[in-house]
């Protein structure tokens, strides 16, 4: 009861971040905005080159989890960092700061561990050349980078729950950017001692044991080197193990720093080392991701050169030894287009350009409106961003080679560029469909129970439900991508405007028939499920708003779910009418259908999310406002 009295609830806290200096903040988000824009960019070609590159070997297999491990730290806090820069709203719910302390914990940690798993992968490769082959097969390095990622998990699963179990006074205000563990710890209002045993614990574990390990497998390789007679071979062996070096200097040398330096005593000099430990954190927690893709692009040659093809748009070399009698490697594929039709490119050329252009702005505005109008800040205008943020991503990945095909005679495309087509398309159409479902689960909420509405719709579910949308299109596009990495026959030519992946299916000379139940599956989660959803959604909906008995309230409730509903009818209208319409058998017809085919699915990767920003804006009171209020340069209401 003493306990009780003297402590509250703590339902949220308030992150201070830069708050003190609100000069810096503007500077702050452009520096970090680019910083992380650096980091998804270097990492993401880091991971397509390790996932394209022959043969697949440890060393790039660890290289990609290393890129991913980056993506997946900054990601848990730089977005809400950046939000925080431009809005007075500097909240964090308890539950999202639970979540953000759990995954920077786990993803730290787990760096640690497979910069330690890298460090043994080149003593190996330098100390054991003949060996190499055998102690890190394939089993083995899968094994360690799995083992990596269990033991930063274990490790976060069990500071993340000491830390937020504990009472919290009536002070919520964390001095930090982000929900660090240490600096929660500093709120709690009860015994913290068991937290620092184990920070200690696990210090010793994550930081003492990996330094230790690469410490002597340094020491084993820098002993190896020297014994080499030729400068060349020296050189050649140093040069294999110099990015991970200067990476491992880079990520210790900042904690070490960071954790290191002496404090200050002053009150000036208090508030000055304040600052400099915020900033010092943010080099740790961005500028080393960012630099990491940066170093090892610039200090291995084979990086270098698989990003040189990947941006000139070469196909990444095959062994030619593996080149079976009836295929051939493919440098890339032809897409067809309106090949056959040559007077109608230069018209589609027109059409498609000035709807990507309405995309880019209608998309564009809402976002921009749903950010800066504290009106909508709301669970319905958040999965309406994501939905703009999606068409926008969708059309980036096709449309603009599109407009190339038109005006060029080359109608090449490589086949890496292919593989990142399809594997951006179909993640980007899978998590629209999947969000399509979770925004029905938000209209149904609002109609058939709005008092319940604000808790079961708050930041905390709202939230992972878009991101849990983003990781099940993510995931499945990986597997159906991968999958459709077959051997191709000579003919290359892909009859349709981009990669589309049963246009490419059709040109592997294999078996494929995983890939077509693995897409039937895959059908049936992200279209099947998500219709089956919407449709007794709606079902619900209708029958609580039949009930309404007044005729204005009817209407009121049914145009907070129209705009949503017309979207839906247009997405998988589209969708069936593409899939389900009659095959023609004769060949004239069939030249015609193939045309029509073409144009629909033109019509379902351009006019669909050109029509979504204008069926909002059109149908939604609240969103013409915020629109109306932009176009006039009227300042938002906060």
């Amino acid at each position: 009861m003493e306990t009780a009295n003297q402590t509250s609830c703590v339902t949220e806290f308030v992150l201070l971040g830069l708050s003190p200096h609100p000069k810096l903040e503007k500077t702050f988000f452009v520096l970090i905005l680019m910083m992380y824009l650096v980091i998804l960019l270097g990492n993401g070609v880091l991971i397509l080159v390790t996932v394209c590159s022959r043969p697949h070997t440890s060393m790039y297999f660890f290289l990609g989890n290393l890129s991913f491990l980056d993506i997946c730290y900054t990601t848990s806090a730089v977005p809400l960092i950046l939000d925080s820069f431009l809005t007075t709203r500097k909240t964090i719910p308890f539950s999202a700061c639970a979540v953000q302390t759990f995954l920077s914990f786990a993803m730290g940690a787990t760096e640690c561990v497979l910069l330690g798993m890298m460090a043994f992968d080149h003593y190996v490769a330098i100390c054991n050349p003949l060996r190499y082959p055998v102690v890190m097969s394939k089993v083995a390095y899968v094994t360690m980078a799995a083992s990596c990622w269990a033991a930063g998990s274990a490790a976060s699963m069990v500071q993340t729950p000491l830390a937020m179990r504990l009472p919290f006074c009536g002070n919520n205000i964390i001095n930090h950017f982000t929900c660090e563990i240490l600096a929660v710890l500093k709120l709690a209002c009860a015994d913290i001692s068991i937290n620092v045993i184990s920070m200690g614990v696990k210090n010793v574990i994550f930081l003492g044991v990996p330094v230790l390990f690469m410490f002597i497998s340094y020491i084993f390789i820098l002993t190896t080197i020297l014994r080499i007679p030729s400068a060349e071979g020296r050189k050649k062996a140093f040069s294999t193990c110099s990015a991970h070096l200067t990476v491992v200097v880079v990520f210790y040398g900042s904690i070490l720093f960071m954790h290191g330096k002496p404090k200050s005593k002053g009150q000036l000099g208090a508030d000055k080392q304040d600052l400099s430990d915020k900033l010092i954190s943010r080099f740790y927690g961005v500028v080393t991701p960012m630099l990491n893709p940066i170093i090892y692009s610039l200090r291995n040659k084979d990086v270098k050169a698989a990003v040189r093809n990947l941006v000139f748009q070469k196909h990444f070399t095959q062994n030619p030894m593996v080149r079976s009698n009836q295929t051939s490697p493919m440098m890339g594929f032809t897409l067809q287009g309106l090949s056959a039709h040559p007077m109608l490119e230069k018209i589609f050329f027109v059409l498609i350009l000035v709807a990507y252009l309405m995309i880019l702005l209608g998309n564009g505005v809402l976002i921009l409106v749903t950010v800066l109008d504290s009106h909508l800040h709301t669970p319905t205008y958040f999965f309406l961003r994501n939905l703009s943020f999606l068409d926008i991503c969708y059309t980036i990945s096709s449309v603009p080679l599109i407009l190339d095909s038109f005006l060029t005679p080359r109608k090449t495309i490589p086949f890496s560029a292919c593989a990142v087509q399809m594997l951006l398309s179909f993640a980007m159409g899978a998590t629209e469909c999947v969000l399509l479902s979770m925004m029905a689960f938000d209209r149904y909420v609002a109609i058939c129970n709005p008092l319940r509405y604000p808790e079961i719709t708050k930041k905390t579910a709202y939230v992972p439900m878009a991101a849990s949308s983003l990781a099940a299109g993510s995931t499945t596009t990986m597997v159906q991508t991968s999958l459709a990495i077959l051997p191709f026959c000579g003919d290359n030519v892909i009859n349709h405007f981009p990669c589309e992946i049963l246009a490419v299916l059709k040109l592997a000379c294999a078996d494929i028939s995983i890939n077509v139940i693995s897409m039937e599956v895959a059908n049936v989660i992200f279209l099947g499920i998500p219709v089956l959803f919407i449709f007794f959604s709606y079902v619900f909906i209708i029958a609580t708003i039949l009930r309404i008995p007044s005729t204005e309230g009817r209407k009121k409730a049914f145009s907070t779910c129209s705009a949503h509903l017309t979207v839906v009818v247009v997405f998988y209208g589209t969708i069936l009418f593409m899939y389900a319409k009659p095959k023609s058998r004769n060949p004239l017809g069939a030249d015609k259908q193939d045309l029509s085919d073409k144009l629909i699915s033109l019509f379902y990767g351009v006019v669909t999310p050109m029509l979504n920003p204008i069926i909002y804006s059109l149908r939604n009171k609240d969103v013409k406002a915020a629109v109306k209020n932009l176009v006039f340069q009227k300042r938002f209401i906060q």
